[in-house]
């Protein structure tokens, strides 16, 4: 464990939190399907970590402040029906992304649903317990965006009960502020897709320096917003913000799963980005090639299937 842990004035619950294991810092982590038996069992650690009650801050969190914000936005609707979620709620997903961060405009480019159970042969559907971040830097080869504008992707996570709350395994989320670049692993990794698809995301090496927050008993009618990624910030601790599912053992026994709507929307901005081909380059830089093994990783990021490039 590194550094002092952060006070914060806010009620806290203790979790264990599935983090990186430090021997790949400043190298490309491999896929687990790669790897030996004996290099998959360390690949990643647990850590003790304190999940703040971001409610009972002073001040109420925000996009460009730690990277996230809660949002009341209440929606009816049939979230057993596609066509309705590929329309009306895909719209309504993007009207909040246009509202909470004024850019030009904004659509959804993917949406997946989480049950806690594997809804098809990828594994699609369980929640996601390893600190990250759902994209690196090469999903710029990935996306069609408007020539000399900067864009952001924002994850648009609410509940698909209209009447309990959320209880089971909430989703923790990392003030971008307190993430190190060092903290930061680069991973080849699948996407849960059919047929999977293979991806380089992030993921996070533990520190006492960083910052948990979460929202206790989310309700049908808030919506949790926070940045996937933005290229309008030069510093790859501020572009992203690192969550996770976790265990809260405050939670009620025999509570219902989780069941949880989360859409990616590609925001463009007002702001102009005139050396577009230079600034990636910059940042598809950062992400290394070579194995903490001294090998080089021949892992290529792929079109997300399931993606809409526009």
């Amino acid at each position: 464990m590194r550094g002092i842990p952060t006070l914060i004035a806010a009620p806290f619950v203790v979790s264990a939190g599935v983090f990186a294991d430090p021997k790949y810092q400043g190298t490309r982590m491999p896929a687990t399907d790669t790897v030996s038996a004996a290099e998959l069992r360390t690949m990643s650690v647990r850590h003790q970590i304190r999940v703040h009650d971001a409610r009972q801050l002073p001040e109420s969190p925000t996009l460009e402040g730690m990277g996230f914000a809660l949002v009341e936005a209440p929606i009816e609707m049939d979230f057993h029906d596609p066509k309705a979620i590929a329309t009306r709620f895909h719209t309504y997903c993007s009207d909040l992304v246009t509202a909470a961060t004024g850019c030009l405009a904004a659509r959804v480019v993917q949406h997946e649903v989480r049950t806690g159970e594997a809804t098809g042969p990828g594994g699609a559907g369980v929640y996601a317990e390893m600190a990250h971040a759902d994209v690196s830097p090469l999903i710029e080869n990935h996306l069609h965006v408007p020539p000399r504008r900067h864009f952001g992707l924002y994850n648009v996570w609410r509940s698909i009960d209209p009447e309990g709350e959320i209880e089971v395994m909430p989703l923790a989320l990392c003030d971008r502020a307190t993430v190190a670049v060092t903290d930061i692993v680069y991973a080849d990794a699948w996407r849960l897709t059919w047929p999977k698809t293979r991806v380089v995301d992030c993921r996070l090496i533990h520190s006492n320096r960083q910052c948990w927050f979460y929202y206790p008993r989310m309700t049908p009618e808030e919506v949790l917003i926070f940045k996937q990624y933005d290229t309008r910030q030069a510093a790859a601790n501020l572009r992203s913000t690192f969550h996770t599912a976790f265990e809260d053992r405050a939670t009620r026994e025999n509570a219902p799963s989780r069941r949880t709507i989360e859409a990616r929307v590609l925001a463009v901005f007002h702001e102009e980005d005139g050396e577009r081909a230079a600034r990636r380059a910059r940042f598809q830089a950062e992400v290394p090639k070579t194995r903490h093994d001294g090998t080089t990783s021949s892992w290529r990021h792929e079109d997300m299937i399931d993606w809409d490039r526009g």
